[in-house]
């Protein structure tokens, strides 16, 4: 094929590669370039898990569902947020997503599916999630595009970077201009091209801009919004950047500044909380115990600087400690040698070390330990075994953390990119994280990054794409 094709897909992720090996089976000749060295995009760190109503796995458990159920509990989580009509285009669709995955191979344990993957639940069980995580897919994914390669179908680019999209003096979109990793400059030309290169999750310039915080996010390396600048540079429009989707919190990593990720486990259903949570201004903000992962992420997300401080004294620490990812040896090295990990024998010293107004952090810890006293926590909590009282006492830092981006380019129902008037440029196509995970709301639906990215490409290659 060259530098000419039919279909020109830029990423081959979650969905590029499924967008390559449909529209191959419609009969076009397929280049799909990636700038990493492997394929599989934001799958390497994903925890794989896809809703769909209606499959067989939830058939053969008896469980009823439908696309219909489903949309009206992603409206109820995410609080009728997002963009309805690419809600609709995913959820009556999934299922026939995951029995085309399940026929190329993948498997899934016998409990599933279930109704809550580490986000709010679902109340019927429809989330399917692999043993070993995204990771799972991308043999069997991989698996089927190389038979297409091989069958020469589809010439596969790997190290190459998309620099800009060209178009001619009529507006139309004929071809991308790529980059190598030697450097070479080539343009590749397409009747139809597809963005299915990521969001700006790993793109400092774009999080300030967009949401003006710092980047605090576990996510791909790749990751760096080189499709939504070009398509900007076009004349695209960027929406939804402001439904925001986070964590509840994590802290830095102290071996490496720039990953932020759980490595304390806050969830009140794996371990009842013993400490309290301080915001910056040295009081609690809610109560510990909230299962609601949906109204925890937005409470935080409410907090000075998106973060709070876990506070707790050395009876907790011996009876109950925070659930560390880290060992003994890591914890103790981060207590003597990072600021968000603080340790010190007054709450005095310790609000010092936070950079925490003391009279607040005395009087916020003082009415918890009367309110265990009496029985009568001001915010509600019923789990308060011990006071906070013996030192030392500790502090840990917790942030807001991203794993996606929220905002990307917008598109029509077909997936066609349009331009600031709204109107679809002709041959220019978008799936996946470049359309923003606010497509799916400002609250997270189980299953919806994978399941919607999948699906957005397998809808594309068997349809949207027209060459």
């Amino acid at each position: 094929m060259g530098n000419k094709c039919d279909v020109l897909i830029v990423g081959a992720g979650t969905t590029g590669i499924p967008a390559a090996i449909f529209a191959t089976n419609r009969g076009a000749n397929v280049i799909l370039i990636d700038s990493a060295e492997k394929v599989g995009g934001t799958l390497h760190l994903s925890s794989g898990s896809l809703s769909a109503a209606g499959s067989s796995l939830q058939n053969k458990k008896g469980i009823k569902d439908t696309p219909e159920n489903h949309l009206d509990e992603s409206i109820n989580i995410n609080h009728g947020t997002g963009d309805i009509a690419k809600l609709k285009l995913w959820q009556e669709n999934s299922a026939d997503t995951l029995e085309w995955l399940l026929s190329i191979g993948l498997e899934y344990p016998e409990n599933q599916p279930v109704a809550a993957a580490g986000h709010e639940p679902y109340k019927i069980a429809r989330i399917t999630t692999p043993s070993g995580g995204g990771k799972t897919y991308i043999p069997v994914l991989k698996s089927a595009l190389m038979k297409i390669v091989k069958e020469g179908k589809c010439e596969l680019k790997l190290n190459t970077r998309m620099k800009n999209i060209i178009s001619g003096s009529d507006g139309v979109v004929e071809g991308v201009v790529v980059v190598d990793e030697s450097g070479s400059e080539q343009s590749i030309y397409a009747k139809s091209i597809l963005l299915a290169c990521g969001g700006y999750s790993n793109s400092d310039e774009l999080w300030k801009e967009y949401h003006n915080r710092p980047k605090r996010v576990y996510t791909y390396k790749h990751s760096n919004g080189d499709g939504i600048k070009a398509a900007l540079k076009l004349g695209a429009k960027v929406g939804l950047k402001d439904n925001l989707i986070t964590t509840f919190g994590g802290t830095v990593d102290i071996d490496n500044e720039d990953d932020y990720w759980i490595h304390t486990l806050t969830f009140p259903a794996i371990r009842k909380p013993w400490e309290i949570f301080v915001n910056n201004n040295g009081k609690r903000f809610l109560n510990e115990e909230e299962l609601s992962q949906d109204f925890r992420e937005r409470t935080i997300m409410n907090q000075p600087d998106w973060s709070c401080w876990l506070i707790y004294d050395e009876t907790i620490n011996k009876e109950s400690p925070p659930l560390f990812r880290w060992d003994d040896a890591k914890i103790d090295r981060a207590f003597k040698t990072h600021s968000d990990f603080c340790k010190a024998e007054t709450l005095d010293e310790l609000a010092k070390k936070c950079n925490l107004p003391f009279d607040n952090l005395y009087s916020t810890i003082k009415q918890f330990n009367l309110g265990r006293k009496a029985n009568s926590d001001s915010w509600g909590r019923k789990h308060m075994p011990l006071p906070i009282e013996h030192n030392p006492f500790y502090a840990i830092k917790h942030y807001a953390i991203s794993v996606v981006s929220f905002g990307g380019i917008v598109c029509d129902d077909n997936l066609k990119v349009l331009d600031k008037n709204n109107k679809p440029f002709k041959n220019l196509y978008a799936g996946g994280e470049m359309l923003g995970m606010g497509i799916w709301g400002n609250a997270y639906l189980g299953g919806s990054s994978v399941g919607g990215c999948l699906t957005m490409g397998k809808l594309l290659g068997q349809k949207f794409l027209n060459w």
